[in-house]
């Protein structure tokens, strides 16, 4: 390669780097203006422990270099209320070469003070549906187009629906991009992209109406 091309190729990654740095500044910036807004405390240091403890949710397990950062907690409407980006990465290797891919999700978690069972609402997939038709079928409900558009999970079927009321359904049928698990008591609400301070005040009604359609039996179970 000529010297002039790796002049330009190092110019190149100098640019970039400076641009992703600015970028990420602001970034914070804006999540503590709207952490501040909200009575939540922010920090953007990286804690690489919630992946041991929510080990067992389905998006926390694949890659390295796995961490929640830009981390908002506090309470809402009587719920400890949790934000963050979560990250991963993985590293494919040719043997010549090898390549990086980082994974990001959004964040919004509500812990309320009565018990919550582990469940898991997300998007249909073909894969489910070609499951489904040897007889590994997830839990269907009274609604056939919920039923069609999500794949809801959990040990206690009898406790999902309970949880997952009409006005639940209706609520997530309206809902794009979002995952649904409880795991540890904590509801979480999951996008699968990186945090964006615009879409937050969206997922965080989201998930206070999922807590608000919970029935009073169901909050009456000891914790």
């Amino acid at each position: 390669m000529p010297g002039s091309l790796i002049v330009l190729a190092i110019l190149i990654v100098i640019v970039v780097a400076v641009v992703a740095h600015e970028m990420e500044k602001k970034r914070r910036v804006a999540f503590r203006a709207y952490a501040a807004k909200n009575r939540l405390d922010y920090t953007h240091e990286k804690d690489r422990g919630f992946d041991r403890y929510f080990r067992d949710l389905p998006f926390v397990g694949p890659g390295s270099n796995r961490y929640l950062h830009h981390q908002m907690r506090g309470e809402m409407e009587g719920h400890r209320l949790q934000i963050g980006e979560y990250h991963y990465q993985v590293t494919r290797s040719t043997g010549k070469s090898s390549s990086t891919r980082h994974y990001y999700s959004t964040l919004v978690m509500l812990q309320p003070a009565y018990r919550l069972k582990d469940l898991s609402i997300r998007k249909e997939g073909l894969f489910d549906k070609v499951k489904a038709a040897f007889g590994w079928d997830d839990i269907n409900f009274a609604s056939a187009e919920f039923s069609r558009t999500f794949h809801v999970t959990a040990p206690d079927r009898n406790w999902a629906y309970a949880f997952v009321q009409p006005r639940t359904m209706e609520i997530l049928l309206r809902t794009d991009g979002v995952e649904v698990h409880i795991r540890r008591g904590w509801l979480v609400i999951r996008t699968a992209k990186g945090m964006r301070v615009e879409e937050l005040p969206g997922l965080v009604r989201t998930g206070l109406a999922l807590m608000a359609q919970v029935p009073d039996f169901v909050k009456m179970e000891p914790k």
